[in-house]
């Protein structure tokens, strides 16, 4: 017992010179790293920094571009979406506005049509009279249009088998700016329409030949403006037939029969085949007619 008590001391010393031992191990290896990181890095050691530091700014993007990739994805198929929609929707009502549209146009030429039609209807008994001059009609114009007509084309029974009545006669309402500008129309209606139509036929007869107190007078039908426009084109074409001895005939609305040298009709539609016919069939060219009624 008494060696194994004198043996305990000398263990207790032996363990606390270990401890002391590796405290001082510790503090050298402590000074040699201090020593060690005040020493200045090499080039391997920067490589490494830089990859290191690279690695962690990569991983970093590398995550946030993923995330952004899925937000974009996702915005992306809902702008998909959305166009597909819209793109459906709108083509869908885009056929209806131009099928609709298209509908509402051929309507309104129709009616366009129709509303020229019935106007024109309405001015059948009309007469225009251009040449009488400002206020030579005095203050009751019905009465006036009556011995108009009975001096022009005479009183006798030949011209008007039943005297001429006049129900209502009025001047264009257009305003004269100078004193010299050419007097205003006159509209008549006629209260018979074959006394209407004996007057057209009478004046075309005595086509610039017709007077009233020593004044040029002119009497055409009334027209809608419509109309007119269309008459109105022929104008040129109409005294170039004249000048090469060709007869024709207007027709209602605007349509042109001309009678070519061989006696044959044709029927042309428009000033430019008018014009394509005096073109062919002129003398001392050969006929070619360009269209036939």
């Amino acid at each position: 017992m008494g060696k194994k008590k004198q043996g305990q001391p000398a263990g207790v010393q032996f363990g606390d010179n270990s401890q002391e031992d590796d405290g001082r191990q510790a503090e050298a290896n402590q000074e040699m790293q201090q020593t060690a990181s005040n020493a200045p890095p090499t080039l391997a050691d920067m490589e490494k920094l830089l990859k290191s530091t690279e690695d962690r700014i990569i991983a970093k993007l590398s995550i946030q571009l993923s995330a952004n990739r899925v937000i974009i994805d996702r915005h992306e198929q809902t702008i998909q979406e959305v166009e597909t929609k819209w793109s459906n929707h709108m083509e869908t009502r885009l056929t209806t506005l131009e099928s609709t549209c298209s509908a509402l146009t051929k309507e309104n030429e129709a009616l366009r049509l129709k509303t020229d039609d019935l106007e024109n209807r309405s001015r059948r008994n009309n007469i225009r009279i251009t040449g009488l001059p400002e206020k030579v009609e005095g203050s009751q114009l019905n009465s006036f249009i009556e011995v108009f007509l009975k001096e022009t084309f005479g009183a006798t029974a030949e011209a008007f088998p039943t005297p001429p009545v006049v129900d209502r006669a009025h001047r264009i309402a257009t305003p004269r700016k100078r004193q010299d500008d050419p007097p205003r129309p006159f509209i008549a209606w006629m209260h018979h329409f074959q006394t209407k139509e004996r007057i057209l036929t009478s004046s075309a007869r005595e086509a610039g030949s017709l007077s009233f107190r020593g004044t040029e007078v002119h009497i055409y039908p009334d027209y809608s403006a419509e109309v007119s426009k269309k008459r109105a084109a022929y104008f040129t074409v109409k005294s170039q037939l004249r000048n090469a001895r060709f007869t024709y005939r207007m027709f209602f609305p605007a349509k042109l029969q001309v009678t070519d040298k061989h006696g044959q009709k044709l029927t042309l539609p428009s000033p430019g085949e008018v014009s394509t016919f005096l073109a062919n069939n002129l003398p001392g060219t050969s006929l070619t007619p360009t269209a036939s009624s």
